[in-house]
């Protein structure tokens, strides 16, 4: 009974009513008698009253004293026992339990409800259509009214964050967790707030345990989250096995970033072995998702002919289609394919156009490539201002081949002052970052870095 399933409980309350009023919220306790295929039986003795459909949660007590709560549903009352379905993991004869009741929907769950929240009762409400005022005085009024209840700290949480409050929604989620330890949504929302919050809140170690726990608990959307920060050793040690393994699993729920990550796993031996057949079976079918980063790699495998036999033409096309959604290296190749007549007609005016959109965006290969025609000055006027003025945005940007030509060009002067000093402090930062030709001309200037 190691896996989730459907049972049917059947509880009793001591002391206590099943049913949601507010003045009935008192706890129950009992163990289980017997276990039975789909069924346990609590020893529990009926006080008060009870209906059907009332939502209820049961806290089940492990050796550690630590609560694991599962929730569940009234679905028939009996002459001393109550039955309730719920869904949980294991359970054992003799282990304690206690019982709640859960609130009733209430005007907060209305207007407030969060999408893809598995406690909610209520339709999800998007964050566009939140009526600020309204949801925020009726999240109050529900904590008033039920402030052990964590789905109403999980929505005044999303409000706030909505509003742009995000320390005071943290504090909410938080409470929220303390409640319910098992919260996917709000360890999701918790973690991409520690993550991409203001700097001052950011925690990334604790952005990589929040999605871990998501994902554990099935919440497809921190899977692809915590697989890259497991590959990029972000918030913790680099694990490529656990990307593996949660890139698996989301790419296997359709989920296209997902899929061209794992096919990257499969081209570079990233903890598992190395395998092109399947790496392009992934790239294809995140592509056909229209995931534009996989039309990118399908574009560079058909460029270089890996796994596949080389052909610019198809290359082109990927990269094309990779481009118009916006994707910036696809623009740049684009480009490239356009100055060199790969795979299309050349035509330095388009590509020209292209590399400077992708330059504005903020590519440094663009700007290099870009400071290089103006060094050359073959397919417009050799303009080494322009030049040094292209290579400098890419070196402010970490590229290192750009930082080693910008100080070549201080050295000499070319398209701007010269100045020994600075040169040299690029060629460091080139060089620090392994840039072969950097660190040869800091031995030769008999340097360090």
């Amino acid at each position: 009974m190691n896996a989730r399933f459907s049972i049917l409980l059947l509880l009793a309350s001591l002391g206590f009513a099943v049913g949601v009023q507010a003045e009935d919220a008192l706890e129950s306790k009992g163990s289980i008698l017997s276990l039975e295929q789909g069924t346990a039986t609590v020893s529990l003795e009926v006080v008060g009253s009870a209906k059907e459909g009332d939502r209820v949660r049961v806290d089940k007590i492990n050796e550690d004293e630590e609560i694991v709560t599962i929730r569940g549903e009234v679905i028939e009352l009996l002459e001393v026992d109550v039955v309730v379905r719920i869904e949980t993991a294991s359970l054992e004869v003799g282990e304690p339990v206690r019982i709640f009741p859960v609130a009733p929907v209430l005007e907060a769950d209305i207007l407030a409800s969060i999408p893809d929240d598995k406690f909610s009762l209520s339709d999800p409400v998007d964050d566009d259509k939140l009526d600020h005022k309204a949801s925020l005085e009726a999240c109050r009024a529900a904590l008033a009214e039920f402030p052990e209840e964590p789905r109403f700290h999980a929505q005044l949480g999303r409000l706030l964050e909505v509003l742009e409050k995000p320390a005071s929604a943290i504090l909410s989620y938080e409470r929220a967790i303390e409640l319910e330890p098992n919260y996917p949504v709000v360890l999701h929302k918790l973690a991409s707030l520690r993550f991409f919050g203001p700097e001052e809140l950011r925690d990334l170690q604790v952005a990589r345990q929040f999605y871990r726990r998501a994902a554990e608990l099935e919440f497809d959307a921190a899977m692809p989250v915590i697989g890259s920060m497991s590959r990029d050793a972000s918030g913790g040690p680099r694990d490529y096995e656990a990307a593996v393994h949660w890139f698996q699993i989301a790419a296997e729920k359709g989920n296209p970033y997902s899929q061209n990550a794992l096919a990257q796993c499969y081209e570079n031996a990233w903890g598992l072995d190395k395998d092109i057949s399947k790496a392009l079976l992934w790239y294809r079918s995140s592509a056909e998702l229209d995931h534009a980063p996989a039309m990118w790699n399908l574009g560079r495998v058909f460029d270089k002919g890996i796994g596949v036999t080389a052909n610019e033409a198809t290359a082109f096309d990927w990269y094309g289609k990779a481009a118009k959604r916006g994707h910036l290296d696809a623009t740049v190749e684009l480009g490239r394919c356009y100055l060199k007549g790969k795979g299309i007609d050349k035509d330095t005016e388009i590509a020209l156009e292209l590399l400077n959109d992708a330059s504005d965006r903020g590519s440094p290969q663009a700007m290099s490539l870009l400071a290089s025609i103006y060094m050359e000055g073959v397919i417009v006027k050799k303009d080494y201002d322009i030049a040094a003025g292209f290579y400098r945005k890419a070196a402010d940007k970490g590229d290192p081949a750009a930082q080693f030509n910008l100080a070549v060009m201080l050295e000499k002067g070319q398209g701007t002052v010269k100045n020994r000093d600075e040169a040299i402090a690029w060629y460091q930062d080139a060089a620090r970052q392994g840039h072969n030709s950097s660190q040869k001309r800091l031995l030769k200037l008999q340097l360090d870095w």
